[in-house]
């Protein structure tokens, strides 16, 4: 339970102090730059790096994420199914199931700031600018993965819904800390057993990874916690 507790304090900290909305100042251009292999006779790998990504809730699985993309040295002489299946490969390695890619940082900048482009800037952003692809994971898996997700996504769904309600019942502008950890780490040791069965992992790892899912879909269904993130 003490796991539990100081793993809600941390990622109660982590809502109140970074602004989750979608805009530039959550895009990180310095992260980490890639190579994957592809099947593409005249480009046999690409770099990229993945600078924003965030999961995504469907009505199959809560196992995916959409993402921003930038691949860096994709060859402009590809031509469109050539582009399309090397962002597919990234997409595939990085479970990421619906993805805006781009050729440069600067593209991504341009395309949260559409409204404010010069002719020539107008002009860079649609020359790097890649196609948005989205990809259906799901039909990759087994029958009994895609079970497996489904138990986890609903669990998750119930959990969160239940404690929102708890959240809602505060009547407060503003969660604290405290009613934060409290609330969660209650509703968590209720279904303590059903998520290690359904996770299949020991308890400590089922709990950890099952409150970084429960709190992520609180952040983005529940009012009182989406709160925590603005500034």
């Amino acid at each position: 339970m003490n796991i539990i507790k100081n793993l809600l304090l941390i990622l109660f900290l982590l809502l109140s102090t970074i602004n989750f909305a979608q805009t530039t100042a959550d895009i990180n251009c310095a992260s980490e730059l890639k190579t994957i292999d592809t099947e593409i006779k005249s480009q046999s790998t690409v770099s990229y790096k993945i600078i924003f990504s965030q999961k995504l809730y469907t009505e199959k699985s809560f196992e995916f994420s959409e993402a921003i993309i930038v691949i860096t040295d994709i060859d402009d002489n590809l031509n469109l199914d050539e582009t399309i299946e090397a962002i597919v490969a990234i997409g595939v390695k990085n479970k990421l199931s619906k993805i805006l890619a781009f050729k440069t940082c600067k593209a991504v900048e341009f395309y949260f700031n559409q409204n404010r482009l010069n002719s020539s800037q107008t002009d860079y952003l649609d020359k790097n600018l890649l196609p948005k692809v989205e990809i259906d994971l799901n039909k990759s898996l087994s029958k009994k993965e895609r079970k497996k997700n489904k138990r986890k996504r609903d669990l998750i769904e119930l959990v969160s819904n239940k404690s929102c309600e708890k959240f809602e019942q505060l009547k407060t502008t503003r969660i604290s800390a405290e009613q934060f950890v409290q609330i969660l780490s209650k509703i968590s040791a209720d279904y303590a057993k059903k998520t290690q069965k359904v996770y299949e992992m020991s308890f400590e790892e089922s709990a950890i990874q099952f409150i970084d899912d429960l709190t992520k879909h609180l952040v983005v269904n529940c009012g009182p916690v989406s709160e925590l993130k603005k500034k």
